[in-house]
């Protein structure tokens, strides 16, 4: 038996050994009814990897001695240690029982129980395990019991059980949300880190077709070099930058390889919906706005975005970009809000970011989606680098969609249309 649930037994014994100290003694033998009961329950159910039966009898063991050092403790002028342990005994016979027919009932059958179901269960263990030990004060103390003893033994055994699976249920229901909701906020950070991966192996496809292009340009080169004799040092100069870029094209190939693999193993696991993409971005963006400090409010209207699709890397890549951009345009000091309105509408899926910022000058509508080219700049006055709105052009354009702007002094609006049969699965 290892030490971690050797331990866990030691937490059983003590606190059912303390909790029995709480009692009640409705008979004229020194039979009880106590809490160490619901305790001893309760724990065999949050601790199912222990062996029922040999806790239960260590249980029983500890139990008894315990209670005949606080006989010796309070009536220590009279004491008998006999006497204290033909009365105290019994209690052994409770724990065994009850821990034999949970043993019985549970390890034998792999589904888990409903609340109901371990309630039954409880007052089964419960009053086989109290009848067991009335048996045993019979035989050695010589006691009686008559039918509504038991009666009374069968109504505790109901009230104690499901008082005990009652708590056992609430607090792993606790248990289980807490699990999901940290495996909920793990998804969401995979979900944002594999979208940032997924427009760095968009931009390392692009360098990929460059580098090809460049390469091709160095081996012609070199061959027209190579043709005169006079040139016969730049042509090898030549012929080792198509070498070296070459290199870099494999090098940047394996790397590219390794993003689509995780891309792609992440896309096989789960595919969202359009609700879903929303919903992520919308948390995303507002512990952006956190970040930032800023008194803006994230309105989203999702219509028609039940479908699931492939695509949620682009689509979380245009929606967080956009987002993002009509909060950095927000000032400071303003009360704002942000609209994400997303809709299919027949053959088509648009996505619609409006922001009260203060606006997009009219002359720089057609310029906004040049890389480099912003109108923001950071706390420390340095121009922003302009990058966003430009990955979200190659995202839409790869999609074979369009976008489009359109603004005033109080509000712009980025308006991006995707054609449908490119979203779903």
């Amino acid at each position: 038996m290892n030490t971690h649930r050797s331990l866990k037994i030691l937490i059983i014994v003590l606190v059912t050994a303390f909790l029995g100290e709480f009692k009640i003694t409705p008979f004229t033998s020194s039979f009880r009814f106590a809490l160490g009961s619901a305790g001893f329950f309760f724990l065999l159910l949050f601790y199912k990897d222990v062996p029922y039966i040999l806790t239960g009898f260590i249980t029983g063991v500890f139990t008894t001695f315990f209670r005949i050092a606080l006989d010796a403790a309070v009536h220590y002028e009279s004491f008998s240690f006999i006497e204290s342990l033909l009365t105290r005994s019994p209690a052994i016979g409770y724990y065994v029982f009850f821990a034999c027919v949970l043993h019985i009932v549970t390890k034998r059958n792999e589904h888990s129980f409903s609340p109901m179901m371990l309630g039954v269960i409880g007052i089964c263990c419960d009053v086989i395990a109290n009848l067991g030990e009335i048996t045993l004060h019979l035989i050695i103390n010589n006691t009686t019991i008559i039918p509504t003893d038991i009666r009374f033994i069968i109504g505790v055994a109901i009230f104690r059980s499901f008082f005990v699976v009652g708590l056992f249920t609430m607090i792993e229901s606790y248990r289980l949300k807490a699990i999901f909701n940290e495996q909920q906020m793990r998804f969401e950070q995979v979900q944002t880190i594999l979208s940032n991966l997924y427009i760095e192996g968009f931009y390392l496809k692009k360098t990929l077709s460059v580098i090809e292009s460049i390469t091709l340009k160095a081996h012609n080169l070199y061959q027209d070099l190579n043709k005169d004799p006079n040139s016969s040092e730049n042509s090898r100069i030549a012929l080792s930058i198509a070498q070296e870029i070459h290199e870099v094209k494999k090098d940047n190939q394996r790397i590219l390889a390794g993003l689509e693999d995780v891309i792609q193993q992440e896309k096989a696991i789960k595919p969202l919906s359009l609700i879903e993409i929303v919903n992520l971005s919308k948390k995303a963006n507002q512990k952006y706005i956190e970040f930032l400090r800023k008194d803006i409010e994230l309105i989203v209207t999702v219509h028609n975005g039940e479908f699931k699709t492939p695509l949620s890397y682009p689509l979380l890549v245009i929606l967080n970009n956009l987002v993002a951009n009509s909060i950095e345009a927000i000032e400071m000091d303003s009360e704002g809000f942000v609209k994400i309105n997303v809709k299919k509408c027949n053959s088509e899926v648009i996505i619609e970011v409006i922001d009260n910022g203060p606006g997009i000058h009219p002359d720089e509508h057609d310029v906004i989606f040049e890389p480099g080219f912003s109108t923001k700049f950071t706390e420390t006055g340095k121009l922003s680098n302009g990058i966003g709105l430009s990955h979200v052009k190659l995202m839409v354009e790869e999609l074979q969609g369009n976008i489009s702007v359109h603004s005033t002094k109080e509000q712009t609006a980025f308006t991006v249309t995707l054609p449908f049969f490119n979203l779903k699965e």
